[in-house]
């Protein structure tokens, strides 16, 4: 997308924006580089997918922790259950 100066002037015409021209020039250069950004972000996404996709590995099944030791490291413990605090009243 193009951001033209005429654009940049509807558009602080929306927003109900006064802007000197120093204020237009800094506003202008900052919303191209704003919109080069997120035209980059779809070559940014794919190239991630295909990355990652190459790294895929297979689920492997393990044995599930012992409830004794999973209950040692819990801040607290009842008759084998984890103790929270009440949620609701």
């Amino acid at each position: 997308m193009e951001l033209s100066p005429e654009l940049l002037k509807k558009l602080e015409g929306l927003a109900k924006l006064r802007l000197s021209p120093e204020e237009e020039a800094l506003l202008l250069e900052d919303l191209r580089r704003i919109l080069e950004f997120v035209d980059a972000l779809p070559k940014v996404q794919a190239e991630a997918e295909e990355e990652a996709t190459g790294r895929l590995r297979e689920d492997v099944e393990t044995p599930p922790l012992p409830q004794a030791l999973a209950l040692s490291v819990a801040p607290d413990g009842e008759d084998g259950f984890f103790r929270v605090p009440p949620v609701l009243e």
